[in-house]
């Protein structure tokens, strides 16, 4: 617990460290209040290049600010583990993230290092059993959610630590933090991956690192210049706060490990002596936005997909009328051709039987196809079936009409 302005708060940020004041640690050293200590502390298992102390402390106080979240935010977590494991029942911490505990419950699972501490765990407890807490719980974890793919690859690695070991892996030079940035959101440093600036977003864990390196991209080419390579350069400063406006949440939208905060201006500064007509300042789309974005972009692929679809079904059924037609001309052609035979064979039977022969018998007619289901045109059922040509005419049958030799002439 920490008293600051007259009032005792619990110490759930890293701020918090700073107003307390230190006392001697083992080794005797007089640091100026707990923040001091736990950075300086931490930098003793640390061996510092020169020139790089004021980069070092800064890189350490951003981590430590993100841990002390985590630790509050797991120590519920894990509370609910240990109260069923007390139990002998399991729970995976997939599923305890989205269970509760009663107060008195939460009480009784007090985590090791808090222990000596019960004032702080009854406000953490109290805080969690809040109407209001779980709602918000819910909504942030909703809005979590809603996030495509994972944010990214490095895993529990750096930045730089990221970028040292995909040169390390795959035998070349190291790469600067603006690729590093963009090939750990396609996958682990150990992967075979490369950046090219014409991927598309596809090719990234998540769109929004799609969005961010070109936005990042587009306004360093109008500060520096359209000749101005990305690719070849460490992630700037100004451009990243241009890019993303500012430090939201406390946090650069690109590279926040490895963006020097001692030279990198403010976003006040920026627009101070941001002329009329010059490098803009972005607007950071914010995750409903983005998700916005996505659907209209997915709903124009979807009303293209079908438009693609309704032209296909209108060509087949095209083609499918024409087939019909097609196969009522034949049907028409193959009467006709009958009519005619058969026309022939009568005048013939009349002067066959004015001579006094014997006339051979009628031709017999295969039963036509049925005209309900026509073979598709061009197909090569189509042309087996028929054995001619469409615009042939069979006259094989009427070949019976005549024997092989004429008949004796009788004056």
């Amino acid at each position: 617990m920490v008293l600051i302005d007259e009032r005792i708060e619990m110490a759930d940020t890293f701020d918090h460290y700073a107003a307390v004041t230190d006392a001697p640690d083992r080794d005797r050293r007089v640091f100026r209040n707990k923040m001091e200590r736990v950075i300086m502390e931490m930098l003793d298992f640390y061996k510092i290049e020169e020139g790089f102390e004021d980069l070092v402390r800064q890189v350490a106080r951003t981590a430590c600010h993100k841990l002390v979240k985590d630790m509050l935010y797991e120590a519920r977590t894990q509370a609910i583990v240990d109260f069923h494991a007390a139990r002998d029942v399991r729970i995976k911490r997939d599923d305890a993230v989205t269970m509760t505990l009663t107060k008195e419950e939460y009480l009784q699972a007090i985590p090791w290092w808090m222990a000596t501490h019960p004032d702080c765990w009854q406000v953490l407890v109290d805080k969690w059993c809040a109407e209001d807490w779980a709602e918000r719980h819910e909504a942030c974890r909703q809005h979590r959610l809603l996030m495509q793919g994972a944010s990214h690859h490095q895993g529990s690695l750096s930045l730089s630590e990221y970028a040292a070991r995909y040169a390390s892996h795959h035998g070349a030079e190291e790469i600067n933090t603006f690729e590093a940035f963009a090939l750990s959101h396609k996958g682990k440093a150990t992967a075979d991956i490369h950046y090219n600036p014409e991927d598309p977003p596809e090719v990234y864990s998540n769109p929004s690192a799609y969005s961010r390196l070109t936005s990042y991209s587009d306004v360093a080419k109008e500060v520096y210049g359209q000749d101005y390579d990305p690719m070849s350069h460490d992630l700037d400063g100004e451009v990243v706060m241009r890019a993303g406006k500012g430090k939201k949440h406390g946090r650069y939208w690109l590279g926040d490990s490895v963006i020097d905060t001692a030279s990198t201006p403010t976003l006040s500064q920026i627009r101070a002596r941001t002329v009329s007509g010059g490098p803009s300042i972005r607007e950071r789309p914010t995750a409903t936005q983005t998700l916005q974005a996505q659907l209209e972009e997915e709903r124009a692929r979807r009303e293209q997909l079908e438009a693609s679809l309704a032209q296909q079904v209108q060509e087949q059924v095209q083609a499918q009328v024409q087939a019909q037609v097609q196969a009522q001309l034949q049907a028409q052609v193959q009467s006709q051709l009958q009519a005619q035979t058969q026309e022939m064979f009568s005048y013939f039977q009349a002067q066959f039987a004015a001579i006094g022969h014997q006339l051979p018998t009628p031709p017999m007619w295969a039963p036509r196809p049925p005209i309900s289901s026509p073979p598709m045109p061009g197909s090569a059922g189509s042309n087996a079936g028929a054995g001619v040509g469409a615009g042939d005419v069979d006259l094989s049958a009427a070949r019976n009409l005549f024997s092989q030799a004429p008949p004796p002439f009788d004056p």
